[in-house]
């Protein structure tokens, strides 16, 4: 349609342009197929062409352009379509007169030209746009064609002209066509709202089929008058005024209101008011309330009207009289409505109060006789109680909370309930009369006024909060130690710690609670120092008390105290400290919950301990990275099932590729094998970029496994997924490094030939990748070991990255000593400004410095050939030698950074990538062995 929209636009342009006018050295065959090969144009300036064209064709390009129009399933129509619509919504505008009568009289001789029957009803529905009184008796010839009978009575009901009109009153007078035909027109007239003749329409009631009978009385609800009133009445009547197959009670329903939106009020208001009567002997309720909506619409006193609907026994009319007035509600109609409140039975009370609450809400009434609202609150009734109080909340006079804390001192459970919900939703100060309300409530009121206080953090009520902590009643007591939190302000600190030193030991804990409330607003060392001072005041036996506070200081310096604490203590004490572990917030308490989990002393709090601490580890503030291996920590340790589905299913969540790997470990494990599938199947479907052979291998093994209601969508899901996964192509060696004896340590498939750390360097797309996971990333180790060789390799590096590349070394102490490190860092990051030389990229490190210079831009691979042969090294980076020595004469005199350096001279050993604490990557490692 947008496109229509600009073509529409671009042929307004055009107002000037006439029919006549060609332009020159162009048929009319030649313009049509530049415009349709053209339509739709997607710039208004390209339609302005186009259409300057199309115009000046006339008749002819009209009927060219229909004869155009493919059979149905022979080939799109869009462009002609896109075409002449748009011409016939142009030359319907105004001041196209001329061109109009062009184009409807070429669709009119298209008419009789077209044979299949979708291209006529096409023409007769762009005749329904531009067609005026020259094309009703082409239109009129398709009324009695069924196919085309209701396009055509549509184009004519929209032409809608006297002559128009005729035409649809003759098919009808002289019951041309067919029954479906008639049917057509009568539902053309109807939904147009035509106005033709209507005894003529009235006149089919009550004769034909019963789809006749619904299309008829549809027709004469929308274009009747008072004249057809009585028979539409009688078709209503003998339907039982119901729903029925033919509409008819709706129908005279929907006549009534055209009626009465016509300004025909007294007959509008006869004709509802019978309604009504009748449909209350026929028991029909629903048509009641939509006699009674209209009676509103027309009553000069819609009071009246609501006072005598409140008495009708049905509660749904009467809420639907109330809907009604609303439209229409005053002052008056409140007076009138309030003062019949007392007198009124309990069921029209509750919809009254009601309504007045729902009025309140939106239109804020000034309300009279509010005290008949308020007297409702003492009605035997509880509904009536209920609405009443829901009413006054809604008015929100702040007079009216006293008598609503009243309630809270009812002995009805339901009735204290009734006025808790009122209070705690009102919109004013009810503090005062809870705290007047409470020494006269029985023990539900008590409970709910304090519940209230709570809620409205009422610290001007602590001493009355703190009076019915002394309670006999169990419930006021535990309410009233649950308030306290809510209450309390910092100067209450010293009393709240002298009550929780004393305290019985169901209070304790809201006692604590209410603590921490009193020093919230202070800093988290304030905190810390606050308690801390207090706990060097009590005997050593109560200063367990204090744990669980001092973890909710949120202060590091707490921690070493509580875990000391968990340490040294036993009991009750024991069980404070490590309640205070349990609930600390920051990362910082996971290593001591790892440390109870793993300490045999404490097996009692092994499950406890283990849940935090995988609570911990899981929070955003570790990297994804760090999550799993802290949480790979925690499935090492875990003992039950439900415990390792959960840690595998964090696992899951971390989203790592080292996470997929490690999940798919336990694919055969059956009482984790559905966690483990779903954690590999979610990580691989939102990382497309892991791919290769381990994932593939994985996701059939899940395809396998899947066991769960929507196991049959979940793998054709993952079928689809692997189908889509691109082949990683394996690194192969140059013909040159075959024929050179040249091997391949990693062709950026697989990590075979390496070992060590394979958790932070990860085979990922093609390339190793260290993302590390601590301070420092750890080692990767060739298998084997190598003594003389040629080593190739491409690196990434990161902003101030470092790394090294350990030849000859050990798996074990330090490469750089233990055997020989060859740098690999980012030296021309700012933060290295002060590098020795022995420590730029390339070097042995501290042995024999490399030149600088020739590393490429940070996200670029860099290629370095590496030559160890005897005592001679030798680096060439990115085709630039940096580096030929020779490490025995330049360690003869000592290294140049003073250390020792025990390994450096070592005969063979494996190749490392050392890792620093920085991302970096690695593809296409070779190696050639040298003798």
């Amino acid at each position: 349609m947008k496109k229509i929209y600009i073509l529409l636009a671009g042929i307004f342009l055009l107002g000037n342009t006439t029919m006549s006018q060609s332009p020159s050295n162009r048929t009319t065959k030649t313009i049509i197929a530049d415009v349709l090969a053209q339509m739709p144009a997607d710039k208004q300036a390209a339609y302005d062409e186009l259409i300057a064209g199309l115009t000046s064709t006339g008749e002819e390009g009209v009927i060219y352009l229909v004869n155009t129009i493919n059979a149905p399933g022979k080939g799109t129509n869009a462009p002609t379509d896109y075409a002449l619509s748009g011409l016939a919504h142009y030359v319907s505008d105004k001041g196209q007169e001329n061109a109009r009568l062009i184009v409807a009289g070429a669709y009119v001789k298209a008419l009789d030209i077209a044979t299949e029957r979708e291209t006529k009803a096409f023409i007769i529905r762009e005749l329904q746009i531009c067609g005026r009184d020259e094309c009703v008796d082409a239109l009129g010839q398709y009324l009695a064609i069924e196919d085309l009978s209701g396009p055509a009575a549509r184009a004519l009901a929209n032409i809608n002209t006297e002559k128009a009109k005729q035409a649809l009153q003759a098919a009808l007078l002289r019951r041309m066509g067919t029954p479906k035909t008639q049917q057509d027109v009568i539902l053309a007239v109807g939904e147009a709202k035509i106005k033709i003749n209507e005894e003529l329409i009235s006149g089919m009631i009550g004769k034909g089929s019963e789809e006749m009978q619904k299309l008829v009385l549809y027709a004469i609800s929308r274009i009747g008058t008072e004249k057809s009133l009585e028979i539409v009445r009688n078709a209503a009547a003998a339907a039982g005024y119901k729903t029925d197959k033919t509409g008819a009670n709706e129908a005279y329903i929907a006549l009534i209101k055209k009626i009465a939106a016509e300004g025909n009020a007294k007959v509008a208001e006869k004709a509802a008011g019978d309604l009504l009567d009748a449909a209350m002997k026929a028991g029909q309720t629903q048509t009641r309330i939509a006699a009674l909506e209209i009676l509103f619409s027309q009553s000069s006193d819609p009071t009246k009207l609501l006072l005598s609907s409140l008495k009708d026994q049905s509660g749904e009319y009467r809420n639907s009289a109330l809907n009604f007035a609303s439209a229409y509600s005053n002052r008056e109609m409140y007076a009138g409505v309030l003062k019949s409140l007392p007198k009124a039975k309990n069921e029209v009370k509750t919809d009254i109060l009601n309504w007045i609450g729902r009025e309140s809400k939106i239109n804020k009434p000034d309300l009279p006789y509010k005290k008949n609202i308020t007297d409702q609150l003492k009605d035997p009734d509880l509904e009536v109680r209920q609405a009443a109080a829901s009413a006054l909340m809604k008015i929100g006079d702040i007079s009216t909370i006293p008598a609503l804390a009243e309630l809270l001192e009812n002995n009805d459970p339901p009735v204290v309930k009734a006025g808790q919900n009122a209070l705690e939703s009102f919109d004013g100060d009810i503090i005062p009369s809870l705290v007047k309300t409470i020494p006269a409530s029985a023990d539900a009121g008590k409970v709910a006024a304090l519940q209230l206080l709570a809620l409205r953090k009422a610290d001007k009520a602590f001493d009355t909060v703190l009076e019915q902590v002394k309670s006999g009643s169990p419930e006021v007591k535990k309410a009233a130690y649950a308030t306290l939190k809510d209450v309390v302000v910092e100067k209450d600190f010293p009393l709240l710690c002298s009550m929780l030193e004393s305290a019985e030991e169901d209070a304790i804990a809201p006692l604590q609670q209410a603590i921490i409330a009193s020093i919230a607003s202070q800093s988290a060392a304030d905190r810390f120092a606050g308690v801390s001072k207090k706990m060097s005041q009590v005997e050593e036996n109560k200063k367990y008390l204090y744990y669980i506070v001092l973890s909710a200081t949120g202060d590091k310096q707490a921690l070493p105290v509580i875990v000391s604490g968990f340490k040294n203590e036993n009991g009750i004490a024991k069980d404070a400290a490590f309640d205070a572990i349990y609930n600390w917030k920051g990362i910082e308490a996971a290593n001591e919950l790892y440390a109870v989990c793993t300490d045999i002393s404490g097996a009692a709090y092994f499950d406890r301990a283990l849940t935090a601490y995988v609570r911990l580890v899981s929070l955003p503030a570790l990297t994804p990275e760090n999550r799993f291996i802290s949480l790979r920590k925690a499935m090492e340790i875990a003992k039950t099932e439900d415990q390792k589905n959960n840690i595998l299913r964090r696992i899951g969540q971390t989203e790592t590729f080292p996470a997929m790997i490690y999940a798919g470990d336990f694919l055969d494990n059956k009482p984790v094998q559905q966690t483990a599938a779903n954690a590999v199947m979610n990580i691989s479907a939102n990382h497309s970029e892991y791919t290769g052979q381990i994932v593939r291998d994985l996701l059939e093994k899940v395809i396998q496994v899947l066991d769960n209601p929507d196991a049959g969508y979940q793998r054709e899901a993952i079928r689809k997924q692997l189908n889509e996964m691109p082949e990683e192509e394996p690194f192969k060696l140059s013909d040159e490094e075959e024929k050179e004896g040249f091997k391949v340590l990693f062709d950026g498939t697989n990590m075979h030939e390496w070992v060590g750390n394979t958790v932070d360097y990860t085979l990922k797309r093609g390339h190793i990748s260290l993302i590390p996971s601590s301070s420092f990333g750890g080692n990767l180790y060739t298998k084997s070991e190598y003594g003389n060789f040629v080593f190739r390799f491409e690196f990434q590096l990161t902003p101030a990255a470092n790394n090294g590349l350990g030849i000859r070394t050990p798996m074990e102490g330090d490469a750089a000593y233990v055997g020989m490190e060859l740098q690999i860092i980012d030296n021309e990051d700012p933060v290295y400004k002060n590098l020795q030389k022995y420590q730029y990229h390339g070097s042995v490190y501290g042995v024999i410095p490399a030149k600088r210079g020739f590393l490429k831009p940070l996200g670029e691979w860099n290629y370095q050939e590496v030559i160890a042969d005897g005592d001679h090294i030798k680096i060439t980076l990115n085709g630039e030698v940096i580096l030929d020595g020779n490490i025995r004469e330049a360690s003869k005199n000592g290294t140049i950074d003073g250390k020792q350096h025990p390994g450096l001279l070592n005969k063979t050993g494996h190749i490392g990538f050392l890792g620093h604490g920085s991302p970096v990557k690695f593809r296409n490692i070779r190696i050639k062995e040298l003798k």
